[in-house]
């Protein structure tokens, strides 16, 4: 962390910094010249490499919006439905470019028809099902949690607690004004299309402040009053397609400040939004090269994939060998004329030594973020408190600069599986088919024209037809009066092919699923067969084992969010903040950690209202920690432990010799086990008069718990009783017990417990 303070003191301000990136001679320009080349080398680097291996996201981003989303699907359908008419169809399917795919025109020109058979054409979007089903086991984790994130102390001190706790509380302020919990839907999403997502934060400090009307106490007038209407860290999650980073060293260690030494995102903007910001320097001063261009030209693909055209409109390049021949030759400079053309806008975060490039006297490496446009002019430049990015990763290689994700292993079965359905589906249109082959010979003319014209009918099914003919006539042509018409019907040639069709699609599920290691029951879904509960037991514990190993990249990320989220709030902000705190603290604990009490209610240990600074927060915590217990449950485990427990209650002396917090410690495994895992017990604070009388409250807590624990177990069965009906894998177990493998009970006695 870098305490905002110090480098104020040491001379590392915002103005220094706007003093360099605008100086036009003396020192000030050589050093605004050296990071402009640097800055100039390092966008180029990074946009180079993002073009290229764009294919590897583009991909996905193509699978993930398939064809059930596709403009060329609405003007169709709304045709097809009677709502447009067949002119409108066709200037629909101009203005998305697909009228050749779908009109029919005669030789004239003339629009003769919509060809709407495409209707038919399916695609099943297996990533999107996946991908949403293992987004949501992983998001329901943590978007339960209250605190978003629990921050935890080293040090076993009760006042070191209560700052935790407090910690905790004003981060869940930060958490709601600014929408963490949708962020990081948005993030572990990203991880599973993508395999890593990286977030960043936009500013070192947020702060919006708004009016309202107020009361004065003297007067008793209305008067405006100025309040923070949120304070905090705004984040921004670019595309992967966008990132651009030190490739030199693996982007995961970005997350301990070991990794990258520099990282960043680019986008394209229209000239006129930067032009409008008051705050940006250099404006008259943006220049566009040809190296951009040429970026361009040489990615058009990706280009025109990610960005709409009004904001692909570049200024015109100078047409001279000379500019053509040089890398980075400037070919003019942005201006009024240029405000819908576009520009490349870049948030680059590089690891700088201010004494040591001339920015300040600090004597240590800090962060510093630079906006940048077109490819080296300086919009803006801030110091970074603490991190430059959040990384998280999912199965990802450190060695590779580009990984495979989940939905790139689902993508081939997608494929397959589409074409399964074309071709199902043409078997059916086929099969449909039906060819009549008439004798005209062998029938009169009046009986052929009854015949055609009970075929042209839409309702020639409705009702039925009656045909008379000359046997007679027949046999003396000796024509067989059952083969003057005969019926082609495809439909029972092609039946068989679409039950093939049908049962290739089952099997590539069922491989996915093996390759996925997922289970019916993960996906909710009654199992094919009957299973025993061992095999139902051995699924519940390999699906936790592999959600656990997909929680350690989000884990991982979240942890370095708690640094990072810690580190701005005490560095950047100097509010005073009003909280409240779920625990149990004396008017001493909290006086000792430095906060107050709003109210100044009674001095023993009750739920308050703490006020207090950022600095007070300061301390060393333990970021890593994860969020809740291990997450897994296991509902059987839960009922022999809560027996054994009510056994160990009957031995006397044992119980006063546990004490409390052991038993509680006991009671909150088994409310893990169970399922409720933000459900934990935990002992008051005692002060000194409390401390006196602890032994005594400790001998009546334990004879009444004798008393009143089998009820209690008895709760804790119908408890594990609804977590087992809440879950899939556990509801198979409850529906389909296996004769040969009977339920165990847990026995009466201690010694013939099943082993656990």
């Amino acid at each position: 962390m870098v305490s905002k303070k110090i480098l104020e003191e040491n001379g590392c301000t915002q103005a220094r910094l706007r003093e360099v990136f605008t100086a036009k001679k003396g020192k000030d320009k050589e050093i605004r010249d050296r990071f402009e080349d640097i800055i100039q080398s390092r966008i180029l680097e990074g946009i180079q490499f993002s073009a290229k291996n764009a294919k590897l996201y583009m991909s996905v981003d193509v699978a993930w919006d398939s064809l059930p989303i596709n403009k060329s699907t609405i003007p169709l359908l709304q045709y097809a439905q009677g709502k447009i008419s067949i002119e409108q169809c066709e200037d629909n399917l101009e203005g998305i470019g697909t009228s050749d795919q779908f009109c029919d025109y005669d030789e004239e020109g003339n629009l003769k028809k919509i060809d709407t058979l495409r209707l038919y054409e399916v695609s099943v979007n297996l990533i999107r099902s996946y991908v949403t089903r293992r987004v949501a086991a992983q998001v329901s984790r943590f978007s339960n949690l209250f605190p978003y994130f629990k921050f935890e102390a080293r040090s076993t001190s009760i006042p070191d607690k209560c700052r935790a706790d407090v910690l905790s509380q004003r981060v869940e302020m930060m958490t709601d004004q600014f929408g963490y919990r949708h962020m990081w839907e948005q993030i572990i999403r990203q991880m599973f299309m993508y395999g890593h997502s990286v977030t960043f934060p936009s500013e070192a400090w947020t702060r919006k402040v708004q009016w309202r009307h107020d009361v004065n106490d003297l007067t008793g007038e209305k008067e405006l009053k100025s309040f923070v209407e949120k304070e905090g860290v705004q984040f921004f999650t670019p595309h992967p397609t966008r990132m651009i980073w030190d490739t030199s060293k693996p982007l995961h260690d970005v997350n301990n400040d070991s990794g990258p030494e520099w990282i960043g995102y680019w986008d394209i903007i229209r000239y006129g939004d930067i032009k409008e910001n008051a705050s940006s320097w250099n404006i008259d001063e943006i220049s566009y090269t040809n190296s951009l261009s040429t970026i361009y030209d040489t990615y058009a693909d990706f280009f025109n994939y990610y960005f709409s055209t009004d904001t692909m409109r570049f200024p015109s390049v100078k047409d001279q060998f000379a500019f053509q021949n040089e890398r980075t030759a400037n070919t003019g400079i942005y201006s009024s004329e240029d405000d819908d053309k576009g520009m490349f806008v870049s948030n680059i975060y590089m690891r700088v030594n201010p004494l040591e490039e001339g920015l300040g006297d600090y004597p240590h490496e800090v962060w510093v973020k630079f906006t940048v446009a077109s490819d080296q002019t300086v919009l803006h430049a801030e110091f970074m408190p603490s991190l430059p990015a959040l990384y998280g990763g999912i199965n990802e290689n450190d060695d590779r600069l580009a990984n495979i994700s989940v939905a790139h292993e689902i993508m081939p079965f997608q494929d397959q599986l589409n074409n399964i359905m074309s071709k199902m589906l043409h078997d059916m249109k086929v099969s449909m088919m039906k060819i009549f082959c008439i004798d005209q010979d062998a029938l009169d003319d009046d009986v052929k024209e009854y015949i055609r014209d009970a075929l042209s009918e839409d309702s020639f099914y409705a009702k039925p037809k009656a045909l008379f003919y000359s046997g007679q006539k027949a046999s003396d042509l000796g024509i067989n009066n059952k083969d003057f018409i005969t019926i082609v019907d495809a439909q029972k040639e092609m039946s068989a092919g679409v039950n093939q069709s049908i049962q290739a699609i089952l099997q590539l599920l069922n491989l996915v699923e093996r390759l996925l290691i997922l289970s019916p029951q993960e996906l909710g879904q009654a199992a094919p067969r009957e299973i025993s509960a061992t095999e139902v037991a051995e699924i519940a514990n390999s699906t936790n084992s592999v959600y656990s190993f997909i929680s350690e990249g989000i884990d991982d990320m979240r942890s370095a969010a708690k640094k990072l989220l810690y580190e701005h709030l005490i560095s950047c902000s100097e509010s005073d903040f009003i909280v409240p705190i779920k625990n149990r603290y004396t008017l001493s604990t909290i006086k000792e950690a430095g906060f107050s009490d709003e109210y100044d209610v009674e001095p023993g240990p009750v739920s308050r209202n703490i006020i207090g600074k950022p600095d007070q927060l300061i301390h060393e915590y333990l970021f890593s920690s994860r969020d809740g217990a291990e997450r897994s449950r296991d509902t059987q485990s839960a009922q022999v432990l809560g027996q054994l427990l009510s056994n160990i209650m009957q031995i006397e002396g044992v119980a006063q010799a546990l004490g409390k917090e052991r038993v509680f410690s006991m009671f909150n495994e088994v409310f893990r086990m169970s399922g409720a895992h933000d459900l934990k017990l935990e002992t008051d604070e005692y002060d000194e008069s409390a401390e006196q009388q602890k032994t005594i409250e400790d001998e009546q807590f334990f004879a009444q718990m004798k008393e009143q624990f089998p009820q209690v177990v008895q709760t804790l069965q119908k408890l594990s009783e609804v977590v087992q009906g809440m879950s899939g894998m556990q509801q198979q177990m409850a529906t389909q017990p296996t004769p040969q493998q009977p339920e165990q009970k847990p026995k009466d006695s201690p010694d013939i417990q099943p082993k656990l």
